[in-house]
């Protein structure tokens, strides 16, 4: 009769601790030539990175990607592999106020427009 009543407590004691942990909202960026850009939005709960990518190649085309997903954030790196495109892969390396993209791939393996890739170093936006 203890077990399941032990059980629950610990049930009860890990919800309560994982709903006290603070999402940390963060906004990086990178400015490329010819208006070229990537702009990423990351909110960090635990372990777990949600993310919201945006990719720009700039001018003349001006073709653009996009992604958004989880994944988890282990000793800095995370790798997004999305289940709708199985060819899509982005690594994340996360240093100081900075934030590596490394995509496996190629650009329309990810679904983005012609010629754009998200392999770029971005910087935290600086809050004004």
């Amino acid at each position: 009769m203890k077990t399941p009543a032990a059980a629950l407590l610990l049930l009860l004691m890990c919800s309560s601790a994982t709903a006290t942990e603070k999402t940390e909202h963060k906004e990086w960026e990178w400015h490329g030539p010819g208006e070229a850009g990537a702009w990423l939005q990351t909110d960090k709960r635990g372990s777990t990175v949600s993310f919201s990518l945006e990719l720009n190649r700039g001018e003349p085309s001006y073709n653009i990607g996009v992604a958004s997903g989880q994944f988890t954030l282990e000793n800095h790196l995370g790798i997004y592999q999305s289940y709708a495109l199985p060819g899509c892969a982005l690594a994340f390396a996360f240093v100081g106020d900075e934030v590596e993209i490394k995509q496996v791939g190629a650009g329309s393996d990810c679904g983005f427009g012609f010629g754009v890739m998200a392999n770029h170093l971005l910087t935290l936006k600086q809050t004004e």
